[in-house]
């Protein structure tokens, strides 16, 4: 709970018709968990419009929940064991302060509708989730996002949180850099201090970059097409061959056949002239 605001206390059991909690507009900063658990027949929530910031340690203990209705709050990160809810299949995100989701988004099997308009995500996650316009579009949003949690590995938030170090990190070297200008005056110890620093920072630079490199190529989810250059110079090696291969054999063919027929009239002429001798011989 945020530091000087006090802790709005409201009567759930008031707020309870059938199977639906309506805590919506109730200015709540933290939510009351053990009072809503308490009753079991409750699976659609309704917090939304409140001051809410995080969600709890305790909250993912409400595994009955089908419907969440979470809106218009200041939530910035879902805890780690989020899908620990896998009953959810409607949850409403919409207006808050999220960058990113937990990759236990995976469990969440039963998912079928996912509103995030209005959230700072990263670039990356804003490919996954799509624009959430309309229904269609928070049916798909669903689909991508627990796919994409289910088959990814860890490195997929290892890279989100590399950018955020990485945003902290320029933001540190900016302050550090109006700090030295401040402080070129100082004595000889300070400047060994500040050069041991200095070459620290940038060796934390050098990784950065690269890790920043690699994270950037990997966070490309198009795919690249593959070059047909070399392939197709290959193939048209391989013709070549193919049309040299078939000319030869051509060739032998015909010269085979032109053989076998001058053999042919040879033998026939042979055949005519001891004929025509024979006949004269006769007379």
């Amino acid at each position: 709970m945020p530091k000087g605001v006090d802790k709005v206390k409201v009567n759930v059991k008031e707020r309870i018709e059938d199977e639906s909690c309506d805590l919506s507009l109730s200015e709540l900063t933290e939510i009351p968990v053990r009072e809503i658990a308490s009753f079991k027949r409750v699976i659609f929530l309704d917090l939304s419009s409140n001051r809410l910031v995080t969600l709890g340690r305790n909250f993912t203990t409400l595994t009955r929940l089908i419907q969440l209705d979470l809106s218009k709050n200041q939530i910035r990160v879902l805890p780690d064991d989020f899908g620990q809810l896998e009953q959810l299949r409607h949850l409403d995100l919409y207006d808050n302060c999220l960058e990113h989701l937990p990759l236990s988004f995976g469990r969440l099997r039963r998912l079928r509708y996912l509103d995030l308009k209005g959230n700072p995500l990263t670039p990356a996650w804003e490919k996954i989730v799509g624009r959430c316009s309309t229904l269609k579009d928070c049916q798909q949003a669903a689909k991508n996002t627990v796919n994409v949690c289910a088959n990814y590995k860890s490195e997929f938030i290892e890279r989100e949180r590399i950018a955020a170090q990485e945003r902290q990190l320029s933001s540190a070297q900016m302050a550090g850099a109006g700090d030295g200008d401040g402080s070129s005056s100082s004595n000889h110890s300070t400047k060994t201090n500040g050069g041991e620093a200095s070459k620290k920072s940038n060796k934390a630079n050098k990784k950065s970059k690269s890790k920043k490199s690699g994270a950037a190529a990997e966070n490309e989810l198009s795919i690249k097409p593959v070059h047909s250059g070399p392939i197709k110079s290959t193939n048209q090696k391989n013709n070549q061959k193919k049309k040299s291969t078939n000319g030869s054999c051509w060739l032998t063919a015909i010269s085979g056949v032109a053989f076998s027929s001058l053999m042919t009239f040879l033998l026939l002429f042979i055949i005519n002239v001891l004929i025509i001798y024979l006949i004269m011989f006769k007379n």
